[in-house]
């Protein structure tokens, strides 16, 4: 099923407002959500609303908590205090422009935090102020390490965006070769998921969604690698829960989930003027596509530009959704009683 992106974010932001959110809040949360689903990252997307509206439900995350951002210079530490990731990140996003802006760098730590959407919005948030955004987030095991059988670290994200003269360069990457997110879609949507994405309980790869126990890090000890760095950043330094310390978003209703984040934000302009560092950057992206391309493909692509295409083609032609995830958000929607846009499917 299709459905009009202006449509399902207005319905999601009314949704959340239903929860007890205020109408800015409810709709930057609906914005992060569609954002992904727009850029093709549909893991991250409205399919994320049910389980939002379980840990409110169980008083883990509170609508109208407000972050807590204190700052030493250079150094920002965001506490979530009960708020949702994405209000936390909104936070740190905005200490990160203003001390960036008066120091070159600036670092931030989140802890005490939730799922936050994608890493790469808050990148490419900072990249729309003149900055070159790095984002990690640690979250619950998921991933086998390299070598292992059962789930250590979580999917780990990592991001970057910097700007250019047109849409920013940006990467958005969990450090398996999935995101658990996917796998959901795949069940959703009752398609079988290569065979690289996961394990089952005996540690055996399988192309079953379903039987999915833990997911693979990408390339190895590579993707292993990276994300004990993210959890190294995202967990051990913010002060937030690490590895199995931390709450599982959908199965532990006991206890707060504490992921954490760590964010840093380059001033350009103090290392380059900004002008000058977009030519640049627009003369890598046109090399990059001056590049023969390999057979089977019809062009060499920048990092971002295959999400911002999708972006460009849903904004216009709609977002498809699993039948499935359509039923579950209509069974949402009726139980919140802000009906789900059903006379904008197309």
């Amino acid at each position: 099923m299709t459905l009009d992106s202006t449509a399902l974010q207005s319905w999601a932001a009314r949704l959340l407002t239903s929860w007890g959110y205020s109408d800015d809040d409810a709709a930057y949360i609906a914005d992060t959500l569609v954002d992904a689903n727009l850029r093709g990252v549909d893991s991250h997307g409205v399919i994320r609303l049910p389980a939002y509206h379980a840990r409110i439900d169980a008083g883990l995350v509170v609508p109208t908590a407000r972050p807590v951002v204190t700052r030493e210079g250079g150094v920002i530490r965001v506490d979530a205090a009960g708020a949702p990731g994405q209000l936390a990140a909104r936070a740190a996003v905005a200490a990160l422009v203003e001390a960036s802006g008066e120091l070159g760098v600036a670092s931030a730590v989140i802890h005490g935090s939730t799922h936050f959407g994608t890493a790469g919005y808050y990148a490419r948030a900072l990249a729309a102020q003149g900055k070159i955004g790095i984002v990690v987030s640690n979250s619950e095991p998921a991933v086998v390490p390299f070598g292992g059988r059962d789930a250590f670290l979580g999917t780990n994200p990592f991001a970057f965006a910097a700007p250019t003269g047109g849409d920013p360069i940006s990467l958005d990457m969990a450090t398996s070769t999935s995101a658990m997110g996917r796998v959901m879609v795949a069940q959703a949507a009752g398609k079988p998921i290569p065979a690289d994405w996961g394990v089952d309980a005996e540690g055996r790869p399988t192309t079953d969604p379903h039987a999915v126990k833990a997911l693979l890090p990408a390339g190895g000890p590579k993707g292993y690698g990276l994300a004990y760095l993210t959890e190294v950043l995202g967990g051990v330094l913010s002060g937030a829960a690490i590895a199995s310390g931390i709450g599982n978003m959908y199965s532990d209703f006991s206890r707060p989930q504490d992921v954490g984040h760590w964010m840093l934000a380059l001033d350009v302009e103090r290392f380059l003027p900004f002008g000058q560092f977009t030519q640049r950057m627009d003369g890598l992206a046109a090399d990059a596509h001056a590049i023969a391309p390999a057979p089977g493909n019809s062009q060499v692509l920048v990092p971002g530009e295959p999400e911002e295409r999708t972006k460009a083609a849903r904004l216009s032609n709609g977002i498809d959704l699993p039948a499935a995830t359509i039923e579950e958000l209509t069974l949402l929607g009726v139980a919140s009683e802000v009906p789900f846009p059903e006379g904008d499917i197309r």
